[in-house]
């Protein structure tokens, strides 16, 4: 059997769902719809995020399989194109698509629990999160997925336009130096030299799944960027064993970034740096979403990060 052949999802869905709640109303319409087009006996929904629903499904050979409906976003459009272009076993197989409806059927990934709930000892989890962005690194880039430089570039141009409104804010975090100067650095550090690979791009431990397969971990829910392997790093980091509620939180980032880094193979203070600057990107983003307790958390992360860093 030939392999389908992957492709972006369609950008315009983005506009046709304006606010989250819009998509929401519909996706249980598109899910009957796949359902239908695809023959697929429905099971088990899967929970845990709101940027997609996910089915358990059963294929008309018995098959077990996975229906992916997702929310339409900028970060999402290549995800289909990134999953395939991974290295054979790191992620899984795509079976079927249909861009339109950014609806996406995927070999089921078994025992599947991911690696934030593994139960492991943070320094092997962060060691296997490493060692296998190493692999995934190792693959082919494609030509068409976007560049870090130009994500970076556009998140670092429309938080500086937010900045005026953020000022007061930001101000009473005491971190709108931090702030600043993470959006400049996002800039310099995707535009400086340094390796290049197809990144995963939302690499963080919930989207590291546990497998049966000939590699036992792999990864889901990619949203691919082509560029510097060690900005992916970050969530691993700082999301494996609460780093940020540690006695020291700087000590405990700096231990963990140094086993990812060199279970990469990457720059460490180039992690470092990157964690930095997204740590004060997410301020920016929880501020203009309306939730100050969260900007607050991760004002503090980006005081933690800025130690790490010590410049």
């Amino acid at each position: 059997m030939t392999p389908m052949h992957a492709a972006p999802f369609e950008p315009a869905g983005i506009d046709a769902y304006p606010r989250v709640a819009d998509w929401t109303a519909e996706a249980p319409g598109i899910l009957a719809t796949m359902l239908q087009r695809w023959d697929l006996r429905p099971g088990e929904a899967f929970v845990g995020g709101i940027a997609a629903s996910v089915l358990a499904v059963t294929r008309p050979d018995g098959s077990p399989a996975v229906l992916k409906i997702g929310l339409p976003h900028v970060e999402g459009i290549w995800e289909a194109v990134g999953l395939q272009a991974f290295p054979s076993g790191l992620a899984p197989e795509l079976l079927d698509q249909d861009a339109w409806t950014w609806s996406l059927l995927l070999a089921a990934v078994s025992p599947g629990v991911p690696l934030a709930r593994a139960g492991l000892d943070p320094e092997r989890a962060v060691r296997i999160g490493g060692e296998l962005h190493a692999r995934l690194a190792s693959g082919a880039i494609p030509q068409t997925v976007p560049t870090l430089a130009e994500a970076m570039r556009d998140y670092a141009n429309q938080a500086r336009a937010r900045i005026p409104d953020q000022a007061a804010a930001l101000g009473a975090l005491g971190v709108r130096v931090l702030v600043e100067r993470a959006l400049d650095e996002l800039e310099e550090l995707a535009t400086t030299p340094a390796p290049t690979s197809l990144l995963h791009g939302d690499y963080n431990p919930g989207n590291i799944l546990s497998s049966e397969g000939d590699e036992p971990w792999v990864v889901i829910d990619p949203k691919p960027l082509v560029g510097d392997p060690a900005y992916d790093l970050w969530p691993l980091i700082s999301q494996i064993g609460e780093p940020y509620n540690a006695q020291d939180p700087a000590a405990r980032l700096t231990s963990q970034l140094v086993i990812a880094a060199a279970a990469a193979g990457v720059d460490p203070v180039r992690v470092a740096r990157w964690s930095r600057a997204r740590t004060g990107l997410n301020v920016s983003w929880y501020l203009a979403d309306g939730e100050p307790g969260q900007a607050a958390v991760e004002a503090g992360a980006l005081s933690a990060w800025n130690s790490v860093v010590g410049d």
